[in-house]
Formats: C-alpha cells, sequence, structure tokens
C-alpha cells in the first residue's frame, strides 16, 4: 500500500487516537447472518449474494435497513425460515428486527439484491428485490408493512436478475425500473471447473456461460408496468447479453435527464445515453466506458459515480475481479471518459483482491470524495491455485485529495479495512444521526456489520456538514465555497452491488465556508440560497420543501418523508 499523504494519517489509530469506524453491529441491534447455500457441486450464484437497502421505510426520517438473504439451491422447497429481515433505525443507530410485521418483505426467495423507490406517488418508498427465481414489488403502506404487488406484468421474472435500479427514464415524473440479468446457470447440471481432484473443484467463471438480457419496465402511473426494453432502444443485440451485475442512472452530459451505465462481467459495460424523450442511444463506443484503457473488458460488479475532480460532471466507478484493477473513469464532458485509474492512485492496491460493493462520499468531512471497497473472492479455495490470494479479504478505503487524486488511507480505518471476509455489498449513509457517513457492509455467507463513522482518522471530523435531502432524483447541487472552490455534487441512486446507499447527500466544508448553494431540479428549475455571513460550523440540512430550498440545522431532524421521489 501506499504511504498516505498528512492530511490523511494513515498512522492515526496506532498513535493511539479514537479510530475513524468502529463496528457496532451487535450493539446496533442490527443482526442479520447471510446464508449462501454453499454446496459441493460450486454454483456460481453460491458466490455473487447478498444485497441490502438504506432507506426511510417507515416514514420517520430515519435510515432503516433491508437485507436480502439465499439459502439452499435448488429452490424448491425453500427453508421459510431463511427470509429477507427489514429493520427500523430510532435515528441514533439502533435498530429493531421489525421482519415479522413487515407483510410480503419477509419474502423467502433465493436472494440477490434490492432497490427502493416510490413507484405509485404515494410518499413512502417501494421495494423491488432481485432473485434467483421470480422477482417481487412490494408496496408499501406507509408504515413499513408490504403487499406483494408483482402482478401480471412480467416483473416476477424467473431468470437470475442481478441488479435494480428505479429512476425516471422518460422524465414524466414516476419511478420506471431497470433490471439486470446475469447468466442462464442449470441448477441441475452444473459443470465441472478446476481440476478433477478432492478438493479442488471450483465455481466457474462466468465465461462458462450464457449471458441474459436486461430488461427496462415503464411506469404507467396507474401501478402497472410495461416492458419497453426494446421500445426504449435499451436491448442488446442477440448473442451479446450483458452478464449485468448493476446500473447507476445519472446525468453524465449535463442535458437534465438521467443516462444509464450498466456494470457487466466480463463483457463490455454499457452506457446508455438518455435522449430525453424515454429513449436511449448507446454510447458506448465513442464514450470509452466498455473497456479499460487497455481496450479489455473487466469483471463490471459494484458502481459509483461523483464528480471527484471537480469540473461539474459525474465520472463513474466500477470494482472489477483479480488481476484487473478497479476503474475510474473521468467524464471529460459530451459523454466522452478516459480511464484515469493509474493516474488517480486507484490501480495498484486494486489489483490483487476482487471488488465487489463501493461506495463514493465524503467519509471524513473534509470536502473531498472518498471511495471504499469490499472486497471477497468468488472462488472458495482460490489459495489452491493461487498461494496469494484468499477467499476473504480487506477492505479498502481512498482518501480524495482533490482534483480527481486519491491515496490509500485503509490504515487509518483499520477496524473496517484490517478483518479478511467475503465482502459483497457496502452502503453509506447517516445511521445515527451525527451528520456523519457510516457504513453497513453484507457479506457473502457471513454477517451484515454496522461501522459508525467516528469522524474521520484520529476520530476528527475535518469540519462541518451540509446534508441534501428531500429533492427528487436527478437533482443537482452547486456549492460556491468562500475560497472559491466550486463543489458539485448528483442526487443519484447509490447502488453500489445489489442494493441501495441513503439518497442523502453528504458535503463536508472542511476548513471552508459556504457563500451559496444552487439546487437544479430535473425540471431544469434553479433554487439559490446566499448565506451572508457564510455558513461556517455545526451540521446543517438543505432540502426542498414546499418547493423552495431552505437551510435548517440537523438538530432540527428528524424531517418526515424523505423519499427522493
Amino acid at each position: 500500500m501506499s504511504s498516505a499523504p498528512e492530511n490523511h494519517p494513515a498512522d492515526a489509530q496506532a498513535a493511539g487516537a479514537e479510530p475513524w469506524f468502529v463496528e457496532v453491529s451487535r450493539e446496533s441491534g442490527l443482526v442479520f447472518l447471510h446464508d449462501a447455500g454453499l454446496t459441493a457441486e460450486k454454483r456460481l450464484a453460491e458466490t455473487m449474494g447478498a444485497g441490502a437497502v438504506l432507506a426511510d421505510l417507515n416514514g420517520d426520517g430515519h435510515l432503516d435497513a433491508y437485507l436480502v438473504q439465499s439459502g439452499p439451491l435448488p429452490i424448491f422447497p425453500r427453508d421459510k425460515s431463511l427470509i429477507n429481515q427489514l429493520f427500523f433505525n430510532d435515528g441514533h443507530g439502533r435498530f429493531g428486527d421489525e421482519t415479522a410485521r413487515s407483510g410480503a418483505a419477509a419474502h423467502d426467495g433465493y436472494g440477490m439484491g434490492a432497490t427502493a423507490g416510490d413507484i405509485d406517488l404515494d410518499g413512502d418508498l417501494d421495494l423491488f428485490v432481485t432473485n434467483f427465481g421470480p422477482d417481487v414489488l412490494l408496496l408499501n403502506d406507509g408504515t413499513g408493512t408490504f403487499a406483494d404487488r408483482t402482478g401480471r406484468d412480467g416483473l416476477g421474472d424467473p431468470r437470475w436478475t442481478a441488479g435494480a435500479l428505479f429512476f425516471d427514464g422518460d422524465g414524466d415524473g414516476d419511478q420506471d425500473l431497470y433490471v439486470t440479468a446475469y447468466v442462464d446457470e442449470d441448477l441441475s447440471n452444473p459443470p465441472w471447473c478446476g481440476r478433477r481432484e478432492d478438493g479442488w473443484r471450483s465455481a466457474c467463471h462466468p465465461d462458462t456461460y450464457a449471458g441474459l438480457p436486461d430488461r427496462y419496465w415503464r411506469n404507467l402511473g396507474d401501478g402497472r408496468f410495461e416492458d419497453a426494453t426494446v421500445s426504449a432502444g435499451l436491448n442488446t443485440d442477440a448473442g451479446h447479453h450483458g452478464k449485468g451485475l448493476g446500473a447507476i442512472a445519472v446525468d453524465v452530459d449535463g442535458d437534465l435527464d438521467l443516462d444509464l451505465y450498466v456494470a457487466n462481467d466480463s463483457v463490455e459495460n454499457r452506457l446508455w445515453l438518455n435522449r430525453g424523450d424515454g429513449r436511449f442511444d448507446d454510447g458506448t463506443l465513442l464514450s470509452g466506458t466498455g473497456v479499460n484503457q487497455r481496450g479489455l473488458t473487466e469483471a463490471g460488479m459494484g458502481l459509483a459515480a461523483g464528480d471527484v475532480d471537480d469540473d461539474g460532471d459525474p465520472d463513474l466507478f466500477v470494482t472489477n475481479f483479480d488481476d484487473e484493477s478497479n476503474t475510474l473513469y473521468r467524464n471529460d464532458g459530451d459523454g466522452l471518459f478516459a480511464d484515469v485509474t493509474a493516474q488517480a492512485g486507484l490501480d495498484a492496491a486494486s489489483r490483487l483482491p476482487v471488488g465487489f460493493g463501493t461506495f463514493m462520499g465524503d467519509l471524513d468531512g473534509d470536502g473531498q470524495l472518498d471511495v471504499a471497497v469490499t472486497n471477497g473472492h468468488i472462488i472458495d479455495n482460490i489459495q489452491l491455485y493461487h498461494d496469494g490470494k484468499r477467499h476473504a479479504q480487506r477492505a479498502l478505503v481512498f482518501g480524495g485529495l482533490g482534483a480527481g487524486q486519491f491515496a490509500d488511507v485503509s490504515a487509518a480505518a483499520a477496524e473496517l479495512t484490517s478483518a479478511p471476509r467475503v465482502g459483497r455489498g457496502l452502503y453509506g449513509g447517516d445511521l445515527d444521526g451525527d451528520g456523519d457517513l457510516d457504513l453497513l457492509l453484507t457479506n457473502c455467507g457471513g454477517p451484515a456489520q454496522v461501522y459508525r463513522n467516528q469522524g474521520g482518522p484520529g476520530g476528527q471530523s475535518k469540519g462541518p456538514g451540509l446534508v441534501l435531502a428531500g429533492v427528487p432524483r436527478g437533482s443537482q447541487l452547486k456549492l460556491q465555497l468562500v475560497s472559491g472552490r466550486t463543489v458539485h455534487r448528483f442526487c443519484t441512486p447509490a447502488p453500489s452491488y445489489f442494493g441501495l446507499s441513503s439518497p442523502r447527500v453528504h458535503i463536508g466544508l472542511g476548513a471552508d465556508a459556504l457563500a451559496q448553494a444552487e439546487l437544479l431540479l430535473p425540471d431544469g428549475q434553479r433554487q439559490t440560497i446566499a448565506f451572508s455571513p457564510p455558513l461556517r460550523g455545526g451540521h446543517y440540512e438543505m432540502r426542498s420543501i414546499a418547493g423552495q430550498l431552505q437551510c435548517v440545522s440537523l438538530s432540527a431532524l428528524p424531517i418526515p418523508g424523505d423519499t427522493q421521489r
């Protein structure tokens, strides 16, 4: 690992300072153990789960947690005790298991991931769960009790689906749904991969299997969806299906509609540029985001987006397999990108591990975007084939230095990064109401883990914070700081891997002060707040209330109804 610069002291814990992150899983009450259903057949599906959602699911203003379970294969008969679990947050980071009263959210399929969005515009967040087997759409009654409304539209896709994302793809104000499908795995006839000796059989590479096409479901506004994959231009050529593991929606070309970037496993990723009328063009080839700078496809698992170089447009970050690297695509405008992973300092540390979940956010409050990645191999006996690799692997944290540069500061977050695990999902949000970003980590065949943020390396926050909440997905925030720096943040769903992070956008100000904030809504409306004197100290929240941007002290929270429709 490279040594961390002075403003990210990697030796903070060694010097006896407070740890940056502290695991509080049992203390918090969030106790969940994922069952991967591992068998001697080494089925690929057993290696991939599982995901989670951080969102306010009961309308009290706090981030709740929904965790997806898997279990033994074949799917039927099912062990009915293996169900997805719902935990309500009291606002101070203490969770209660509300699965028994969650209705159909206590789903017993072989789960992969989940996402949340207000599909019926009733002010609460609904859930969609992807499975190895039929998917489910879960409608929220506003209290965190859900009903199965999968219905007759075809949403109960029986194939192996993976990532899912609610976003307004056609600009009509409601949430459409994009679902990635992975590969066609025949459970009755699993292929043998690896040496034909006892103990050497291993999970097969996805190249062994045919890929499945993704689907795009247009919300009709009355509780029904229609398959609009073809009419929207989102269908791939026959035989070139993407083996998709996730998708993220963000305006990459500055035209105020949400484009789609899809992470595909070992085939080209896809960038779909939104025309603004519900149709998309394939911008992959010209954008440079389908392959890395060497022209090679990569594994494409976890996704994050954010303006890491302060130039006003969102850059894309993708986690990948071992012997590749995670990849940062710098947005150069007009839908064009460059792979700048090595220049950014994100290459070397990510070569050996297998990257899955990732979260991009200001984890230490210094005003720069940081990146965290959880790692873990899919091959549980990989050490037989490579003495330098292990099934359980350590997480990584990269501190943002500004101008698109990062340093490996994993040592400063030792409690998060020192223990090897078979990591899958990594989701960020303020779980305890103190204004900074905590983390929820899921493991394949292991426990979910909650990490409380102590403020930064050494337990000291770098400065005051600002939170943007309660605004539509696709909104953009432009901050003018006293120093002259301009900061851009994008209100976009953060899927990580198989899930969803908090919809709120956290902005650290460091030692700077905020002179003006401008909110750009997806319909082109702009709202501006000027601060005189400039905003310093403490934690504040900005939200759109009755159509006007307002700033309140964090002490005024919670404010219910944060659905980010």
